[in-house]
C-alpha cells in the first residue's frame, strides 16, 4: 500500500472491491479505447479519493458498502481523466512511474481516453439521482476552473498566495469534499453531517495538494510516482516557490525565475534553485500550512461519534503530511 495510506486499519478490502469495479466497468466496443482506460486507471495511484467515499459511507449507515461503490469509482475514474489532461498540459513524461499515456498512445487519442473516462464519471454518479449527480458534477466543473486558473498564471511571479489557494480549491479540495458530501448524501445522514464531512475531506485535499507541492522539491521519485521537481520546469508557481520569491535575495530569486521561464536548463542551476528554496524556509512554511489545514479537518469532526472508521479517517489526514521527509 501506498505510504500516504500507512494506517492501523487494514484497508486491502476496501481497494480490492475499488479495482475490481474499475475493470468491470472499463469496458467499450472499441479495444484500443479499452487499452488506454484500463492503463490510466490500473497504473497505481493511492485510491485516496474513493477509500474516503466508502469510508465516510460506512461512517454515517450500516447499510452494506457496495451501494456506495460506484460512487467511489465514478470519483477516481474522473480524478484518472483529470490526470491525462494535466500530463498533456505539462508535457510530462511519467506518471504513477509509467510513461504518461499520451506518450504511449498518442496527444490525441488521449484527449479522447480522457473524454471517455469523464462520461463514464458522470453516468456512474447519475446512477445516484439528481442531487448526487449535480455534486459529481459541480466537481468536474471546480476541475476544469482550476486548470484554467492555474494556466493562466504559469510564470506569473507576482501571483498571491490567495490565488494559489483558490487554484487548488478548485484542482484538488473540492474534489475531495464533494467525495465525501455524497457519500454522506447516499448514507442518508443530516444536512450538517454532510457538510461537516464535506469540510473534513476539502481539508485533507487542501493539505494533500501543499504537501504534493512540497514533495515536488524534496520528494524521492519512488515515494511520489513521478520525477521530483516538475512543476519547477512548466512555470507552476507552488506555495513554496511563492513563498521563497518573496524571501530571497534577488539574486537568488532571478535564479530561480529562469529555471522557471526555460532559461536556464543545466542541472547544476535546477539544483541550485532547489537548495534556494529549501533555504529559504519556504518547505517549512508551507508545511505548517498544511499542517494548518490537517487541524481544520479534524476541528470539523470534532462531534461526531468516535469509530473504527473516523479513527482511519483521522489517520489518513495526518499521514497526508507525515510522508514528507525533510
Amino acid at each position: 500500500m501506498s505510504e500516504v495510506l500507512k494506517v492501523s486499519i487494514d484497508l486491502s478490502g476496501k481497494l480490492d472491491l475499488i479495482n475490481h469495479r474499475l475493470t468491470e466497468v472499463l469496458k467499450t466496443d472499441n479495444d484500443r479505447l479499452n487499452s488506454m482506460a484500463y492503463y490510466a486507471v490500473s497504473s497505481g495511484g493511492k485510491r485516496l479519493r474513493p477509500l474516503i467515499v466508502l469510508l465516510v459511507y460506512e461512517l454515517n449507515t450500516t447499510k452494506p458498502i457496495e451501494n456506495a461503490l460506484d460512487l467511489a469509482v465514478a470519483y477516481e475514474i474522473m480524478h484518472s481523466a483529470s490526470l491525462i489532461h494535466d500530463d498533456i498540459i505539462d508535457e510530462a513524461e511519467e506518471r504513477r512511474g509509467n510513461q504518461c499515456l499520451y506518450r504511449k498512445y498518442g496527444t490525441n487519442d488521449a484527449i479522447v481516453a480522457g473524454d471517455y473516462l469523464f462520461s463514464l464519471a458522470y453516468k456512474m454518479g447519475a446512477s445516484y439521482g439528481m442531487e448526487v449527480s449535480n455534486v459529481v458534477a459541480k466537481a468536474a466543473q471546480k476541475l476544469a476552473e482550476g486548470q484554467i486558473q492555474e494556466s493562466t498564471n504559469l510564470g506569473n511571479f507576482q501571483i498571491s498566495e490567495e490565488t494559489y489557494f483558490n487554484i487548488i480549491t478548485n484542482k484538488t479540495a473540492y474534489f475531495f469534499g464533494a467525495g465525501a458530501k455524497t457519500a454522506a448524501m447516499i448514507a442518508g445522514s443530516s444536512p450538517m453531517d454532510q457538510e461537516n464531512m464535506f469540510n473534513f475531506a476539502f481539508n485533507v485535499g487542501m493539505a494533500f495538494q501543499i504537501a504534493d507541492d512540497i514533495l515536488d522539491i524534496v520528494g524521492k521519485e519512488e515515494a511520489i510516482g513521478k520525477t521530483p521537481f516538475t512543476d519547477i520546469k512548466h512555470s507552476t508557481l507552488t506555495l513554496p516557490m511563492i513563498y521563497a520569491l518573496k524571501q530571497g535575495n534577488e539574486r537568488e530569486a532571478q535564479l530561480l525565475k529562469d529555471v522557471l521561464k526555460g532559461r536556464k536548463t543545466d542541472s547544476e542551476s535546477i539544483q541550485k534553485a532547489k537548495q534556494f528554496l529549501i533555504d529559504s524556509g519556504s518547505v517549512d512554511y508551507s508545511l505548517e500550512k498544511a499542517k494548518g489545514f490537517i487541524d481544520s479537518a479534524i476541528e470539523s469532526e470534532k462531534t461526531a461519534k468516535i469509530s473504527p472508521n473516523l479513527q482511519t479517517l483521522f489517520e489518513i489526514a495526518y499521514s497526508v503530511i507525515s510522508r514528507i521527509r525533510i
